[in-house]
């Protein structure tokens, strides 16, 4: 897993800003902050396509985009990507909301909280697979979004996110 920036202030106000009506504003502004890191053009590099973490359907909804997409969208306009598999990994329409859960509680319902659709596992089966997100707070989207790629026959699966909760003995370090 690769994040580019701690998810604290200011850029913890940014990230929200994404989430919102006017995501892909933000989007724009904050994708180009992953080319200035010498690791995400080989990360884009060595993968045979990249999808984002998907929302449920009434997340989905509610917000009218999902930020991940959005970000990836706007750095693809930016930077040469692997191939997009929007629709290869989807979120389980029943899945709780992890971000009101404590982390053992998190990675206690990441069971069957993503799949790979069968019409879409020819799609990564085989391929190196890079999985975007906006936020990575405990890392349990991103394991269940890597046990269902895997489990669908992806050879393998990383992960690029652009922020991170720091530990909390890193609490208050800006990147």
């Amino acid at each position: 897993m690769h994040a580019r920036l701690d998810y604290v202030h200011p850029w913890r106000a940014l990230v929200l800003g994404l989430k919102g009506a006017g995501g892909s504003g933000w989007a724009q502004v904050l994708a180009p902050l992953w080319l200035d890191d010498p690791a995400v053009p080989t990360l884009l590099a060595d993968a045979d396509a990249w999808l984002p973490v998907p929302l449920s359907p009434a997340r989905l909804a509610q917000r009218g985009h999902n930020q991940a997409w959005t970000l990836m969208q706007a750095l693809a306009r930016q930077h040469p990507t692997p191939a997009a598999l929007p629709e290869a990994l989807q979120r389980a329409a029943d899945a709780p909301v992890l971000h009101h859960l404590g982390r053992a509680q998190r990675l206690a319902a990441t069971d069957h909280l993503m799949h790979v659709p069968p019409a879409q596992r020819h799609a990564v089966q085989g391929r190196h697979v890079l999985v975007v997100d906006d936020v990575m707070t405990t890392g349990a989207t991103l394991t269940a979004a890597t046990r269902a790629l895997l489990d669908a026959g992806a050879a393998a699966v990383s992960a690029l996110v652009l922020a991170r909760t720091p530990a909390p003995d890193d609490a208050g370090a800006a990147a």
